[in-house]
């Protein structure tokens, strides 16, 4: 699955009446700021996103983290992140 398939599947799936959000634009805008994290720094992962099956999820959080000003992902950003291993 390619990265813009990925991001496309997240996105129709939290504007989905199944998940019932309140606000799919919180996480939709954390997935916009994360691949913006990962077009700085991660290339290699947006242009083969498989790679993140050789990656921990939480050491791949804490990778990600460490280029957000505060250091810490938001509980969207974190989902997102969830999200993105959901579908590799």
């Amino acid at each position: 699955m390619s990265w813009n398939e990925i991001k496309r599947s997240i996105i129709s799936d939290l504007k989905s009446p199944e998940r019932d959000l309140a606000k799919p634009s919180i996480r939709i805008n954390a997935l916009e700021g994360l691949e913006g994290i990962m077009k700085s720094h991660f290339k290699e992962i947006l242009n083969n996103p498989s790679l993140l099956n050789k990656i921990d999820k939480n050491a791949f959080k804490v990778s990600l983290a460490k280029f957000k000003v505060n250091g810490k992902l938001n509980g969207a950003e974190s989902s997102v992140v969830n999200e993105i291993y959901y579908r590799i």
